[in-house]
């Protein structure tokens, strides 16, 4: 499951708004620190063994597409979209995968060979006593990891056409959840689903909070409290939000859930920009 649930003791009316960053890609993980419970603990193992290198650089998002300058050149950033795959197969590769991950297993293997040596040797036992055992078992395996992949493909797609509201000039329109684009500003209203990693940039709350669950990415059900970035707090309304003109400066996506590194920048007419620390509502 990749998906948290804001679920505050009072309703939050009208939503939340906020900006999506990017689909979490498989990377490697900060060097270790000190591990307060067995989960830390596991964690920090298995990134010690996976001998991964470790994601450097910032990436910089333009809030709601909206350049800062006209004069100033900007260079557009390719980022991932919005879709979720959680299958391991496709039509076209899923025999030759399967069969390679089944003859993995020594046991097949083996009776593999057995079968390969009957076959080709004149042996006094029939190759039908190891063969028909054998395929059996793959057929049998295949059907069953065919299904339970059919499965995961219908989960994803439930998933990936779920529709939510972005802001786009001024108004709320409707899109499916694989088409947010990284830099969208997504309204999200309470007890509904995030749809992607986002920065809490407004509430219709009057202190500006927002108590979002994590349950379904870490198992923790308790409440966590987050708070809108200073400077936006009262662009509650579709044609506030839409005027913004910010940029976001972060690091690039990593695994690990607790932990992110961000900046905005806001500016105004004609002056400095005021850079503010902010952080993710939840990462994947």
């Amino acid at each position: 499951a990749r998906r948290s649930v804001p679920s505050p003791p009072q309703r939050l009316g009208g939503g939340l708004r906020s900006v999506p960053l990017a689909r979490r890609e498989p990377a490697a993980s900060p060097p270790a620190r000190r591990c307060g419970s067995p989960t830390m603990l596991r964690r920090t193992i298995n990134r010690f063994f996976t001998g991964e290198e470790k994601r450097v650089g910032t990436r910089t998002i333009l809030v709601g597409h909206r350049p800062v300058s006209e004069t100033g050149a900007y260079v557009l950033q390719k980022f991932c979209d919005n879709k979720i795959i959680s299958s391991k197969y496709t039509v076209w590769n899923f025999l030759p995968k399967n069969l390679f991950e089944q003859f993995r297993r020594i046991a097949n293997f083996y009776f593999l060979i057995i079968f390969l040596v009957q076959v080709i040797v004149d042996t006094p036992t029939s190759p039908v006593t190891s063969g028909l055992p054998l395929f059996f078992v793959i057929i049998v395996t295949a059907i069953k990891q065919g299904y339970e992949d059919w499965l995961r493909h219908r989960a994803d797609r439930e998933v990936n056409k779920s529709t939510v509201f972005v802001i786009e000039d001024g108004k709320r329109v409707k899109k499916d959840c694989d088409a947010i684009q990284v830099g969208d500003i997504v309204e999200v209203t309470t007890d509904e689903t995030f749809p992607c990693d986002l920065v809490f940039l407004a509430s219709s709350s009057k202190d500006g909070t927002c108590y979002v669950t994590t349950a379904s990415l870490d198992g923790e059900s308790n409440f966590k409290t987050h708070y809108t970035v200073q400077d936006t707090a009262k662009l509650s309304t579709c044609q506030a939000i839409d005027c913004l003109t910010a940029t976001i400066e972060c690091e690039q996506p990593q695994p690990d859930l607790y932990k992110f590194v961000g900046r905005i920048n806001i500016y105004k007419d004609n002056q400095e920009p005021v850079a503010r620390l902010v952080s993710c509502c939840v990462c994947f």
